[in-house]
């Protein structure tokens, strides 16, 4: 079993911007899709076949990073 330490070292976060403005951090792209629910914004099942990082999507971007 591993530590609580261990287990963050290998976690991921997404961060969205819109035009370069910071919307939120999540801790998985289901709930950016969530949040962005209503607007103009891809599906959870577009966003999980793309491996570019940022993924740019119009105006939004998803950065996935790293937590320390």
């Amino acid at each position: 079993m591993a530590t609580y330490k261990e287990q963050q070292q290998n976690k991921a976060y997404y961060v969205l911007l819109e035009d370069g403005v910071p919307l939120g951090t999540f801790g998985n792209l289901k709930k950016i899709t969530e949040y962005m629910e209503g607007k103009d914004f891809p599906s959870y099942w577009t966003l999980v076949r793309k491996e570019e990082n940022p993924l740019i999507c119009g105006v939004y971007r998803i950065y996935k990073v790293k937590h320390h």
